[in-house]
């Protein structure tokens, strides 16, 4: 009996059609058009191969759990970061600074293509880095905060958003690995007793090891 070919994994980097539509975003500091040229597109096609790749594996409550673990990192880093912005607005107020005064010799205007929803998210957050890195801007320029801190404190939050990026990657690659596993492990048992059907079992599950 021919043997049934393993199912095809989609990814980013196939060239197949998939739907998108293109978003234009004003970024107005150099930190955050460096997040937006290194981060976005890594980011984007991660959550697009996540979003395809999970439910290939096995179960949408298997993909729902990750799709979660995902959100959940985002909401984590929007709740940093506008707790971030809200001690530099007290700061200002106790040092009588306005954030309306600053500007930028070279903001740009940039495009992203959105093909997940979660990538919009993203690009939420590096808007919202964009405002955050002007207010850090307005106190560095009004003294109000020293050098060293105010170069330290922006290597961190881009580091901290270009690492959620590099970190959907890595989830993204491993639930690749894990659905090309399953694949060939359902081809081979087809081929031996194709009136069996294999379903992850609690042990085998990808979650736990996309995660682990």
């Amino acid at each position: 009996m021919a043997t049934r070919p393993p199912a095809f994994i989609p990814s980013a980097s196939h060239d197949i059609s998939r739907p998108y539509f293109t978003q234009k975003v004003r970024l107005h500091s150099l930190h955050a058009q460096q997040v937006f040229d290194r981060g976005f597109e890594l980011c984007a096609n991660a959550i697009f191969s996540l979003s395809v790749v999970l439910r290939v594996i096995g179960t949408d409550e298997q993909a729902r759990e990750v799709e979660t673990i995902v959100d959940d990192r985002l909401d984590k880093m929007f709740e940093d970061m506008r707790t971030e912005v809200a001690r530099l607005e007290k700061l200002a107020d106790a040092n009588g600074i306005e954030f309306a005064g600053v500007t930028y010799s070279n903001p740009k205007e940039l495009e992203a293509r959105i093909t997940s929803p979660r990538a919009v998210r993203y690009i939420g957050l590096i808007r919202e880095f964009d405002g955050l890195v002007g207010k850090f801007d307005t106190l560095w320029l009004s003294g109000s905060i020293p050098d060293g801190n105010y170069s330290s404190s922006l290597y961190e939050w881009k580091r901290r958003l270009l690492r959620i990026a590099g970190g959907f990657r890595g989830l993204a690659s491993r639930a690749s690995i894990a659905a090309r596993k399953n694949a060939t492990r359902v081809a081979e048992t087809d081929s031996a007793s194709p009136a069996i059907a294999v379903t992850p079992t609690e042990t085998e599950s990808p979650v736990s090891a996309l995660v682990a």
